[in-house]
């Protein structure tokens, strides 16, 4: 079956930079599908404004905020009733360089099973915050895979094999804010879906827009990683005898 490739673009009060996004994945050859997540009329505006413009593949309206979790798995089911069979998820807030994005779809060509994921490459502007809660997370992926394999597990910047990812956002009840890129990466990896990670420059704008609620997602983000570590001691053998077999080769 032959790929076809699209990026989904969840919007969240994030109206004012949607533009810029579409227009880098429009130049890379990539139609769009955005997922208007419960905005207000500003935002609307934005959106409509931005489509009325550059014109997007498809537009998703969700009638309430879902959440990043619930607006990206609502793009990659109309992602699937379309056709496509890949999908780029991008966030709508502009922070990061689309460059690459050639590349991502190279590699995806060569290996279509494949996930292929950012590694962000921070400038200055990171929150010190961010960085080091990155840093926690990560050490929790790597225990509740076994592996160092999910080099980062937050970078909004990826693009997905539909038809597993589909199958399992049918059947898992996902997270619907910012645990959503950490458990469906770690979901996918306990399927066996394999996965490659690309260096992605990232950048914090002045006064941009975080979704990010400090205290809230901070304590869902931790209760999330306690349920994976028990989720991985049922699957323990398997991702022992995964490892095994990799070291092996």
């Amino acid at each position: 079956m032959e790929s076809k490739t699209c990026a989904i673009v969840p919007v969240y009060r994030h109206g004012k930079t949607l533009a810029g996004v579409v227009e880098g994945l429009s130049r890379a050859g990539l139609p769009v599908i955005v997922v208007d997540d419960g905005n207000d009329d500003e935002t609307k505006d934005d959106i409509r404004l931005a489509r009325e413009r550059l014109g997007f593949a498809d537009l998703v309206v969700l009638p309430e905020n879902r959440g990043k979790g619930g607006a990206v798995c609502a793009g990659f089911l109309r992602a699937a009733e379309l056709g496509f069979t890949h999908a780029f998820q991008i966030d709508a807030d502009g922070q990061h360089d689309m460059e690459p994005i050639a590349r991502f779809l190279e590699e995806s060509r060569k290996a279509p099973d494949l996930l292929v994921c950012g590694y962000p490459i921070f400038d200055e502007s990171v929150p010190s915050s961010r960085k080091n809660g990155r840093k926690v997370t990560n050490f929790w992926v790597a225990a509740e895979t076994l592996s160092g394999d999910l080099k980062d597990s937050m970078c909004g910047f990826r693009l997905y094999p539909l038809a597993p990812t589909c199958r399992l956002v049918r059947k898992w009840r996902h997270g619907q804010r910012m645990t959503f890129d950490i458990e469906i990466l770690i979901r996918l990896y306990w399927r066996g879906v394999p996965t490659r990670f690309l260096p992605i420059k990232v950048r914090y704008p002045d006064g941009g827009i975080s979704n990010f609620r400090m205290v809230r997602d901070n304590i869902e983000i931790s209760l999330m990683h306690a349920r994976l570590f028990f989720g991985m001691l049922p699957r323990l053998p398997l991702l022992l005898a995964r490892k095994a077999v990799n070291h092996g080769r």
